[in-house]
Parts: structure tokens; C-alpha cells; sequence
């Protein structure tokens, strides 16, 4: 039986003496072992998460599930809400809140940790917020605690000092987080260290093309990542851009792209690979033809030239006498 379901009693750690007995009086060793995970996962039933934590088959952890049912130490949450589409979270309702809150020990402590971080107490909204993402993306809550607070780094850096995310911008960073299979520590430093390289190397092509004193629009954003992914440096997106502006006249975001796309294509990335493989035509000055001379004109004077300049001059003496 694949679902959620929350433990009857008040979800500590601790086992009382009663639940104790009746679990040795079973005789079910599965079925304490899965009563102890419940109780370190808040509560939250998986049957495939739970046989991988106690070592046992899913079909051993569903029939010990039935024991603890059997012995009124489970039930089954009967209101599980269904996502709205892709992309949103469940609609949950306010007693699903209260009901992990009384009954649950991981989500209230989660929540005590995000109110520190972002400095403030949750709304309702909030608090159904995130538990959408405990309950429904199973992001785990140091997890979610590590992206509460590179949210509020990220927001910090955009909009100033002290400025602190609304839930619905940490909402959207958990979808992202949970597409991206982002489910420990280790992945998550990991995501976080690839976002500050991308980070510096939009702000170098941001430089190379002229562009300070703003945010990066979306699209500029999305051109320059992709740039980014396919290996150019702040260098050759300078070449790229000045053969744009060179052609064009001015920035044209699509023209440049076709550049990059093309260099990439011939497996140009480098200054020097971009120089020897594609550089621009080089167009020479065209030369003014020469006069070819007329028949009978080599450039020297003929004999017959000559005398007859001879007789033109000795006419002009002759008249001058």
C-alpha cells in the first residue's frame, strides 16, 4: 500500500513502555524495525524509502506495516492532496498543518530553523508552502534549510542588504532544486559552487559587451549561459561581439548568437582557435585601372612626330620675322 501515514503516537524518539510491549508481544522484528524508521522520518511512510532503510524487501516492509496497523500504531492519512499541475504544489489544508505539527517532530523543528533564517514567523501561507516542499518535492530538511539560505544570500545580493525572500521565490528555487536532483548536502554545495562560476562568468561577458550598472535581463541571461555552456570565455564573446556591431551596426542578440553557435560548431572557442580558423575577410583597397594608350601611342615620340613639330615651329618663326 503506497501512501503517507502518521504514527498515533506523539511522534518522539523515545518509545514509550506501551507501544514497547506491544511491539515485542507480535513477535514482529519488521515490524519494530519499521516503527523505529517512522519515527526518525517524522512519521512519513515509503514503502520503497523504508526498504532501503531497514534492509528489507517492499513486500516485508507492507506486511510489516499491516502489523503496526493491526496493533494501532499507524493509520493511514486519508486526505493526501494531489498536486494542482506541473510545476505547483499541493493544495494542503489547514488541519494537514496542524495535524504534522502536533503530531510530527522533523517538520516543526524545520520550521523553527527557517523562521531563524529568514528572521521572521511563517504566515499560513508559508508554513503550507513549505510543507509542500517537505511533504511533496521530499526535498530533506537539511536540505531545504541550505536552500532557505542561499535563497537569502541570492536575494541579499540582488536587492540589498537585509532583504529577505518571500516564500513563494524560496517555492520556486525548490522546484529547480528538486528538478535538478538535489537531495543532499554534498549536491547541494555542489549546485551552489556551479551558480557562482556561472555568476562571474556572466558578469565577465556582461563587461566584454558593455553592459554595467544593470541586472541582467532574463534573456540576456539565458544567451550568456548558454554561451557559457558551450565554452566561451568573456574573450571570444568580445570578438563576437565586435564582429556583430562591425556588421550590424549595433548589439543584435540573435546575429551574435549565430556567431558563437557557427565558432562552436567548428569547434572555435579559444581567441587564438576563433583567429586562425574564422577570421574576417580582409578587403582591399581596389586599384584604379590603367589607361590603356591609344593605337599608335607607345609613351615615345615617332619620327614623323617629330618633324612635324619642327615645321609647326619654323611656321611660327616665320611669322614672327
Amino acid at each position: 500500500m503506497d501512501g503517507e501515514f502518521v504514527l498515533t503516537g506523539d511522534g518522539s524518539v523515545t518509545m514509550s513502555a506501551d507501544t514497547a510491549r506491544r511491539l515485542l508481544g507480535s513477535g514482529s522484528g519488521d515490524a519494530a524495525l519499521l516503527y523505529l524508521h517512522l519515527l526518525t522520518s517524522g512519521g512519513r511512510y515509503d514503502p520503497a524509502g523504508a526498504a532501503g532503510a531497514i534492509h528489507r524487501s517492499e513486500e516485508q516492509v507492507e506486511a510489516a506495516f499491516q502489523v503496526l496497523r493491526r496493533l494501532g500504531l499507524a493509520e493511514s492519512r486519508t486526505s493526501r492532496p494531489l498536486p494542482q499541475s506541473a510545476g505547483e504544489l499541493p493544495q494542503y489544508t489547514p488541519q494537514d498543518i496542524e495535524l504534522e505539527l502536533q503530531r510530527g517532530q522533523t517538520f516543526p523543528q524545520l520550521v523553527d530553523d527557517v523562521q531563524k533564517a529568514l528572521g521572521t514567523r511563517l504566515s499560513a501561507e508559508g508554513l503550507m508552502i513549505l510543507f509542500g516542499i517537505y511533504d511533496s518535492l521530499r526535498l530533506p530538511p537539511d536540505v531545504i534549510l541550505e536552500l532557505v539560505t542561499h535563497c537569502c544570500g541570492e536575494f541579499e545580493r540582488r536587492y540589498g542588504p537585509g532583504r529577505r525572500p518571500s516564500m513563494r521565490y524560496i517555492e520556486k528555487a525548490a522546484f529547480t532544486w528538486e528538478r535538478e536532483g538535489i537531495f543532499s548536502l554534498d549536491a547541494s554545495a555542489d549546485y551552489i559552487r556551479r551558480q557562482e562560476e556561472l555568476r562571474g562568468s556572466e558578469n565577465a561577458m556582461a563587461r566584454a559587451l558593455g553592459i554595467t550598472g544593470r541586472a541582467l535581463s532574463a534573456t540576456e541571461k539565458k544567451y550568456m549561459d548558454f554561451w557559457a555552456s558551450m565554452g566561451f570565455g568573456e574573450e571570444a564573446v568580445a570578438m563576437a561581439y565586435d564582429r556583430t556591431v562591425t556588421n550590424t551596426g549595433r548589439l543584435v542578440w540573435r546575429y551574435m548568437d549565430s556567431i558563437l553557435r557557427s565558432w562552436h560548431a567548428k569547434n572555435l572557442h579559444t581567441p587564438e582557435e576563433i583567429a586562425a580558423g574564422d577570421a574576417p575577410p580582409q578587403f582591399k583597397k581596389p586599384q584604379k585601372p590603367q589607361k590603356t594608350p591609344a593605337r599608335g601611342q607607345t609613351g615615345q615620340v615617332t619620327a614623323g612626330e617629330l618633324e612635324e613639330i619642327r615645321a609647326t615651329l619654323k611656321k611660327i618663326k616665320g611669322e614672327n620675322a
